[in-house]
């Protein structure tokens, strides 16, 4: 696979762009770069000495499958990705994503998915700052839906994933995690549908988290060892909830959630310190409401509008390991300027809500995020895409405060 770059890369040189609606097999190849005047997304005053500001350059190469194979279809996506920095060149690193699929379908009232999946890709700054740290993700998938009525489906779901992250730094946040989900749906004439979904999810973090590490003063140290305070964050979670997706019309639908999670913290004693008295800082358990409710509009034959409103609890694949209960609201809008031409334009904010982990010195924070991207599309296969980005963090914690702006461009091509 590492071969995969250079050779579409020749390919782009010799060949016409070829892709065609229904091909079964795709090349395609794009290149993008970015500018970011706060890489590592610090405070005012953080980091006195340190290149803020930075180019980089991303060129991903790959291969897409869509076969369909009688009621049989597979899938699939293999991409080779290089990250090159200009000023901050320990940072660069070689990614990828593969990803295949098997949607299945067995008589008039079976189907499901089997697939797999691993990618390398590096932490966000805003979670690690000046941290090279590339994660490793692992994820293998199944599911069952059995049409035992037109209206009705029962639907059985499983999931193992698992994170490595390179930095030895972050070895505290490897997790694996499994889940466990069933359904039961009603589905209406007009294909709207409403559901009641069970799932169990269990995470596993092998190795404890430091909290704290003390040397007694001499004389104290010639009779008394030193100490560490850890924290386990394993957890095991309960969620209940009811799912609808409701088609008003053609252009105006509903995606909505509802419903309440328990999540329990292990809170046992892991790992090895020799020399050490090791004591354990227990975390609190966290039980509410989670919902989200998202929306999509095609205001006219060019326009489009996405919204959506959420709460939920911070997962596994926070970088910290944190329980915080996370509040936010996007809205996304498309305007398809002229037949080849397409503005996009967004928004986010997100405050969380931290539940008194041991460790974490704040209480809440906000972050907001604007986004604004103009596309070209000169053929088919061939896209551009420049535009400019800007976000902000507020914390209660000022180390955690930061401020950024980006410009990017990109070009992608479709064999």
């Amino acid at each position: 696979m590492r071969l995969l770059i250079p050779l579409v890369v020749g390919a782009l040189q010799t060949m016409p762009v070829l892709a065609k609606e229904g091909d079964t097999f795709r090349l395609f190849a794009s290149y993008g770069s970015t500018y970011d005047d706060n890489l590592f997304r610090l405070a005012e005053n953080e980091g006195s000495g340190t290149p803020r500001d930075d180019f980089s350059g991303s060129l991903s190469a790959g291969l897409t499958m869509n076969w369909t194979i009688g009621r049989q279809n597979i899938t699939a996506n293999l991409t080779e990705t290089q990250v090159r920095y200009q000023r901050n060149t320990s940072l660069d690193y070689d990614g990828h994503d593969y990803q295949a699929a098997w949607n299945w379908r067995l008589g008039n009232h079976l189907s499901g998915n089997l697939g797999t999946g691993e990618s390398v890709t590096q932490s966000s700054f805003s979670n690690v700052s000046q941290i090279n740290n590339q994660v490793l993700r692992q994820r293998h998938f199944g599911r069952v839906d059995w049409e035992l009525h037109p209206r009705w489906r029962i639907g059985l779901g499983g999931e193992q994933a698992d994170n490595t992250n390179g930095a030895s730094s972050l070895s505290t946040q490897n997790f694996q995690q499994q889940s466990y989900d069933i359904g039961l749906t009603y589905i209406t004439p007009k294909g709207s549908s409403l559901g009641f979904q069970a799932r169990r999810v269990d995470s596993t973090f092998p190795n404890p988290q430091v909290i704290n590490v003390f040397f007694p003063p001499f004389p104290l140290s010639l009779i008394t060892p030193p100490s560490v305070t850890v924290k386990d964050n394993s957890y095991q979670q309960t969620e209940y909830a009811l799912n609808g997706d409701w088609r008003f019309s053609g252009k105006l639908s509903l995606q909505g959630r509802l419903g309440w999670i328990g999540r329990s913290y292990a809170n046992s004693q892991q790992g090895s310190f020799p020399g050490f008295t090791v004591a354990l800082s227990t975390r609190p358990d966290f039980s509410g409401v989670s919902g989200r409710l998202s929306g999509n509009w095609s205001v006219t034959g060019k326009t489009s509008l996405s919204a959506s409103v959420y709460q939920e609890p911070s997962d596994a694949g926070d970088i910290n390991a944190i329980t915080a209960l996370n509040q936010g609201a996007s809205i996304n809008g498309a305007w398809l300027v002229r037949e080849k031409w397409r503005l996009n334009t967004g928004a986010t904010f997100v405050k969380r809500s931290f539940q008194g982990d041991p460790g974490v010195s704040q209480n809440k924070d906000n972050t907001l995020g604007v986004s604004l991207s103009l596309g070209y599309t000169p053929i088919r296969a061939v896209s551009l895409n420049v535009g400019l980005s800007s976000g902000s963090r507020d914390s209660d914690n000022t180390v955690e405060d930061y401020k950024f702006h980006s410009l990017f461009a990109n070009v992608r091509a479709d064999f």
